[in-house]
């Protein structure tokens, strides 16, 4: 997430229609996440999405542990994203984790938050 806010001002491409996946591994604390996700959101950039997909945030206590005020990482980021009306999906095994799948750039994706899948398609076919 704070690779995609410091690109901010660059020539970045339209988001418009796209599923939005979302990891990190910082551990800077939750309201750290929050002023970067405010960002994000306030700059437009956010403006569009079919859906957000939440992959894995170590180093923040890890889900499901939770913090002080009994707000996990994904609490927070489900909150805040769900304001876009679009589906989201968190505790996805992608990222920085122990096992992390990846997922190519701009590859085709479908979300289903009853079933709790993000479908993707070959990077390369």
């Amino acid at each position: 997430m704070g690779t995609l806010r410091t690109s901010l001002g660059t020539e970045l491409p339209s988001l418009e229609g796209a599923i939005l996946l979302i990891e990190d591994n910082k551990g800077t604390g939750l309201g750290q996440v929050d002023r970067e996700l405010t960002q994000l959101m306030k700059s437009g950039l956010l403006d569009g999405l079919r859906g957000v997909a939440l992959g894995q945030f170590t180093g923040f206590g890890d889900v499901p542990e939770e913090s002080d005020d009994g707000w996990t990482v994904l609490d927070v980021l489900q909150d805040r994203l769900g304001q876009f009306g679009v589906p989201v999906l968190g505790g996805l095994p992608i990222g920085h984790g122990a096992r992390p799948w990846t997922v190519p750039l701009g590859t085709s994706a479908t979300i289903d938050t009853n079933a709790g899948t993000l479908t993707v398609e070959p990077g390369v076919k």
